[in-house]
C-alpha cells in the first residue's frame, strides 16, 4: 500500500499547477511548457491506470477474504449439525453423547462431569469448628491470645509442637479433595463450543 500512496501523490502533483517541477523541468517559459503537456498527459494516464489497478486488487482481496470467511462459517455450521445428529442418535440408542470429530476432548470433559456429579468415595475429616471467645470488656487491647503463655509460645524463639494459629486461634486442618470443573463448564453446549473452538484453532494453525 506504500506504493499506492506514492502513486496517488505523483498523480496529484501532475494534475497540479506545479506539474513541471514534478516532471523535473524548470527554468522554461510558458510557451516552452506547452511542448511538455502531451508528455504530462501520458504520465497522467499511466499513473492513473496503476492507481486503478491497486483499487481493483484491493477489492478483489476483500472479496476473496469474505468468501473464505463464509466458507469457514458454513463448514462450522455443517460440523455442528453433524454433532447434533450424532448426539441425538447416541441418545436414542441409550449411549452417552460423544463427538466423533474431537472424541478425546469430549471424553475428557464427560469424565470430569461424572466426577463432579458423583459422590466422593473417600471420607474426609471435617474441619473443627472455630470457637470465638466473647468480646473482652472495655480496656486496652494487648494480644489476640487469651493466655499469656500461649502468646509467649507463639512469638518466642523456641516453639514447641506443630500447631498453627492466626489471631490467637488454631487454624483447622485443610481438607484435601480432587479438583473438578464447575458444572457450568460441563454442559453439552459447553462441550460442543469447546470442540468447535479446538477445530477452528487447528485449522488456523495449518494455514
Amino acid at each position: 500500500m506504500h506504493e499506492k500512496v506514492q502513486l496517488e501523490r505523483l498523480l496529484d502533483g501532475l494534475l497540479g499547477h506545479d506539474w513541471l517541477r514534478v516532471m523535473g523541468i524548470s527554468g522554461i517559459t510558458d510557451t516552452e511548457a506547452k511542448r511538455y503537456e502531451p508528455k504530462r498527459d501520458y504520465f497522467v494516464r499511466e499513473v492513473r491506470a496503476l492507481v486503478d489497478k491497486f483499487k481493483i486488487w484491493k477489492e478483489e482481496e476483500k472479496r476473496l477474504k469474505l468468501e473464505k470467511e463464509s466458507a469457514l462459517l458454513a463448514k462450522e455450521e455443517a460440523e455442528d449439525a453433524e454433532e447434533v445428529e450424532d448426539e441425538d442418535d447416541a441418545a436414542s440408542n441409550g449411549g452417552p453423547p460423544s463427538s466423533e470429530i474431537d472424541a478425546s476432548a469430549a471424553r475428557q470433559l464427560l469424565h470430569e462431569a461424572n466426577l463432579a456429579t458423583s459422590p466422593s468415595k473417600g471420607r474426609h475429616r471435617l474441619p473443627e469448628p472455630i470457637h470465638y471467645r466473647p468480646p473482652t470488656p472495655e480496656g486496652p487491647f494487648t494480644s489476640f491470645y487469651s493466655k499469656p503463655y500461649l502468646r509467649a509460645a507463639a512469638v518466642g524463639k523456641h516453639r514447641h509442637g506443630r500447631s498453627t494459629a492466626a489471631f490467637g486461634h488454631p487454624i483447622p486442618d485443610l481438607v484435601e479433595k480432587e479438583f473438578a470443573l464447575p458444572r457450568d463448564y460441563l454442559t453439552p453446549d459447553a462441550i460442543r463450543t469447546n470442540a468447535r473452538k479446538r477445530r477452528r484453532l487447528k485449522r488456523e494453525s495449518k494455514e
